[in-house]
């Protein structure tokens, strides 16, 4: 092959389309550290099992608020709480009265039970799905196959949020969405941006019955990666209901600009990020280079991106970053960085920028294998794609050890991930179908947990990454 990075992995499940306008699909998920004078991506693995809603409990005139621990909780709140803001909200936003959906729940596969839309389905229509039919304006939902192994690997949120979609139908059904002239994407990741604006309810704490824990939006980039469209699938299609990247990024638009920002898109659809597979790419294999060959591709595609965009950036020619420094821990030869070595914890699982000696420096013995496996190639392109733009804060003479600055790599990454698809761009490399899911799995992966004080998110992290991706270098703050 020539030098170009074919970075394919995540093959997604799809689930199969069910009746009226759309359907639900199953919602999915997925380690660096630093010198104390340094930088480097600190890993922790995200808890996405941890209870993310609480419930309110009915009291005094300081509501406290506790875990959900059960399925059927979080579904009946969640529906009291979706029914009872799409009361106030439709009308606000798109001047028509809200009314009730007229019926809603669950089916047992295993009892037997047949879901109707219109007329019974067939088991490839509602097996592992959930969906709004508009002919009888009920939202239904598999119990066993999809919401129950969602609440026990994932959390209460993804539970939450298939529900949050499917109502953003129900709410299409009662504005009027035209699905005659517009495609079935634009329905479905307008309905993942209602969702987002339900959530920023959640998150503003104007609920009565729900409030966000910790893990809680990290659990949405997981489940995201469960309802994507199949790799290379066309965005014109039928039934497509957009990747990963462009359904988390439909939820961003809602959750941090509200039901307005959804109303636009009929008028305005929002941005589609297409890679379609190369010839000889086959989604169920897997396309990523060996590993052997990843970080040296990457690392020159890197240096000649920044040969690029730093002069434009910075005004002055960019310095090659004078080294970088593979080691294996077992061999218990490490790195120093201005001549301290650190303790042995530090280097495991660690990918660091020194800048005092101006390297880059990584476990090639345990981080890059494992996360080549387990994700892919671009996953490991996002931890290299973070030390170059240490690298480059380093040479502006900004600080590279702050949670402002963390962002600011993880924009940069974006605006570089962005210029590989290109096919005539001048790195020598390109993103394929797949690159994109993997740096979802990549943030959830190489974040900090949780609640952690002081910590970045990897919801913030990626929302950086999606700024730098669409919007360039003027979104990373310089």
């Amino acid at each position: 092959m020539t030098r170009r990075l074919v970075l394919l992995g995540l093959v997604l499940s799809l689930v199969a389309g069910a009746c009226g306008d759309d359907d639900a699909r199953p919602i999915f998920s997925s380690t660096t550290s630093v010198p104390p004078t340094t930088s480097s991506a600190t890993e922790a693995v995200v808890d996405t099992t941890s209870t993310i809603v609480g419930a309110a409990s009915t009291s005094t005139t300081e509501q406290e608020f506790t875990s959900i621990t059960d399925i059927e909780t979080i579904t009946q709140l969640t529906i009291f709480d979706l029914e009872e803001w799409w009361g106030s909200e439709l009308p606000a936003v798109f001047g028509v009265a809200y009314d009730p959906v007229s019926e809603f729940g669950p089916y047992f596969i295993s009892q037997g039970d047949i879901p109707f839309c219109g007329g019974p389905l067939k088991r490839e229509e509602f097996e592992t799905n959930a969906f709004y039919c508009s002919i009888d304006d009920t939202v239904q939902w598999d119990a066993e196959t999809l919401m129950a192994p969602l609440f026990q690997e994932f959390g209460d949120f993804t539970v939450a949020l298939v529900l949050a979609h499917e109502w953003g139908h129900a709410v299409q059904a009662r504005f009027g969405f035209d699905h005659v002239n517009q495609s079935t994407i634009v329905s479905e990741l307008q309905a993942d941006c209602l969702a987002g604006a339900w959530t920023r309810r959640i998150e503003a704490g104007e609920s009565n019955l729900l409030r966000l824990e910790p893990g809680d939006l990290e659990e949405a980039m997981a489940g995201f990666l469960l309802i994507g469209d199949e790799l290379g699938s066309a965005p014109g299609g039928p039934n497509a209901h957009g990747g990963s990247f462009d359904r988390l990024n439909a939820f961003f638009d809602g959750l941090n600009a509200g039901t307005a920002e959804c109303a636009t898109y009929e008028d305005s659809p929002p941005d589609i990020v297409f890679i379609p597979l190369r010839v000889g790419e086959d989604p169920a294999q897997g396309g990523d280079l060996p590993l052997a060959d990843t970080a040296p591709f990457l690392i020159d595609a890197l240096e000649v991106f920044w040969t690029i965009v730093y002069p434009e950036v910075f005004g002055t020619a960019w310095i090659p970053v004078s080294s970088t420094v593979p080691y294996r821990p077992s061999s218990g030869a490490f790195p120093s960085c201005a001549g301290t070595t650190f303790d042995r914890a530090f280097y495991e699982g660690s990918a660091f920028y020194c800048a005092a000696d101006d390297y880059v420096a990584w476990d090639d013995e345990v981080l890059f294998p494992d996360l080549y496996v387990q994700i892919g190639d671009f996953a490991i392109g996002l931890i290299l794609a973070n030390e170059w733009g240490r690298a480059a804060q380093s040479r502006a003479g900004l600080d590279i050890h702050t949670p402002a600055a963390q962002l600011q790599v993880d924009c940069l990454a974006g605006v570089w991930a962005a210029a590989l698809i290109p096919d005539d761009n001048p790195t020598g490399i390109l993103l394929s179908a797949g690159d994109l899911e993997e740096g979802i799995a990549g943030f959830l992966t190489l974040s900090a947990a949780p609640g952690d004080e002081g910590a970045v998110s990897a919801f913030d992290r990626f929302e950086s990454f999606k700024d730098g991706f669409f919007s360039g270098t003027d979104a990373c703050g310089f």
